[in-house]
């Protein structure tokens, strides 16, 4: 792929104006009401699917501790009446008896006594994974099954370690900490969060000195013989530098009494990390992208997986990017998003799509499924994507993949049907 590419290392955008775009998502975001009428409703949508899912974070610092205190109510309300939604099942497949929900629910139901006056800033110590329902006990999880794909449908997502939350309400016990983050709402281990101030959270990640992490998985080490893991870094991560040395890095970490420390840590000579972001070129974008290849597809992260927007999301965070975790909220992130009508049939379809630049641009269809367009074979557009289940094959049997594969755009087959959105990084 990277021997087609006619300008592999040329630096398509310098980082100032990813950082740009970064903002300019945000601001639209933030002024959803002037969006196209049928985008928002489809924005509505996927929020109201998905209790935790942010459009954009709302500014609370402005608001009075009666709108907190609202605010706070709806967010957590929102979680209870999804745990009511369905049928869920343990880790076991299990499904949950009165009792257990009547628990689970006495939990994190909120209690105005216990809620936050002001929002507490914290910043999480390692990866932690966002809830919409806490997993109280080990094997508490929301399983569902559909089409035989199993994931934890209590998670939304996965926060970075050093990622700043501010937290809005404790559960009954205190294990758990309503928090609002960048990624959205949601319930996080408390062990996990450091507390500590605004100031001292954005000193530590604010450094212009930090490491980005390159590889899928590497860990960081308690020694400089790097003999004893201390932690690890997912991609599009990143740390602080300790002074000029490449292999220290400045750890967020809570100490006993719950507050933020910084402490350090080592990695080794050939950590698969980059001083700073890496240069936004196509064939450094390949290469991310087949770092994580066959990898399992984990849709809600409960594993610390990814699915077809949050791998997206982390390939692009190597560079500097701040792409949203869901494919509706993606297409916003292009200014001026050019949209390809299922009615114009394939000849046209196949057109519009090889007009793309490979690799630097994001193709989503109606229903949020979302792909990188990687180019043209023989006559049919190519795409790095999460592939799912009950996918049918030419003989009309069933397909379950489950991974990160390179295939074409006729896979799933409902992606020509619908309307394409482009989201051109370029």
């Amino acid at each position: 792929w990277v021997s087609i590419m006619k300008r592999p290392n040329e630096v398509v955008l310098p980082l100032k104006k990813i950082k740009d775009r970064n903002a300019a998502y945000r601001h639209r975001m933030a002024n959803r009401h002037e969006l196209d009428t049928v985008l928002n409703q489809r924005i509505d949508k996927q929020l109201k699917n998905r209790p935790g899912l942010l459009a954009h974070i709302p500014d609370i610092s402005s608001m009075t501790s009666t709108e907190l205190g609202d605010l706070t109510q709806r967010l957590v309300i929102s979680g209870t009446d999804y745990l009511r939604s369905r049928e869920f099942g343990n880790i076991m497949a299990i499904a949950y008896s009165v009792n257990e929900l009547d628990a689970i629910e006495s939990e994190i139901s909120y209690d105005p006594k216990r809620n936050r006056t002001s929002p507490q800033p914290g910043i999480t110590t390692t990866q932690s994974r966002l809830h919409i329902i806490p997993p109280t006990k080990p094997e508490y999880i929301g399983l569902f099954t559909n089409g035989k794909a199993r994931w934890d449908l209590w998670n939304l997502d996965v926060l970075p370690i050093g990622t700043p939350v501010y937290i809005l309400y404790t559960s009954r016990t205190g294990a758990f900490s309503f928090v609002l983050s960048e990624r959205g709402y949601g319930w996080v281990a408390s062990e996990e969060i450091g507390v500590s101030s605004t100031l001292e959270i954005t000193t530590f990640n604010s450094g212009n000195d930090f490491v980005v992490c390159t590889g899928d998985r590497v860990p960081f080490y308690a020694d400089t013989d790097c003999t004893l893991v201390s932690g690890w870094l997912l991609m599009g991560d990143r740390l602080p530098l300790v002074g000029a040395n490449p292999r220290l890095v400045s750890i967020p970490f809570r100490s006993a009494n719950g507050k933020f420390s910084v402490q350090e840590a080592w990695l080794k000579p050939d950590a698969d990390v980059h001083l700073g972001y890496l240069p936004y070129t196509q064939k450094n974008v390949a290469e991310q992208a087949f770092k994580l290849l066959d990898n399992l597809y984990d849709w809600t992260g409960a594993w610390y997986g990814r699915n077809h927007a949050t791998n997206l999301r982390d390939i692009f965070r190597s560079f500097g990017f701040q792409l949203p975790a869901n494919g509706i909220l993606l297409t916003v992130f292009a200014e001026n998003p050019q949209t390809l009508n299922p009615d114009e049939g394939k000849e046209a379809q196949f057109k519009t799509i090889f007009s793309n630049e490979p690799f630097l641009t994001l193709q989503v269809c109606e229903n949020s499924h979302s792909q990188l367009y990687m180019g043209d074979h023989d006559g049919i557009p190519i795409g790095f994507d999460a592939h799912g289940y009950s996918y049918k094959d030419e003989e009309g049997n069933d397909l379950e993949l489950k991974r990160w594969v390179v295939g074409t755009i006729e896979m799933p087959d409902y992606f020509l049907k619908q309307e394409i959105t482009f989201v051109r990084l370029y």
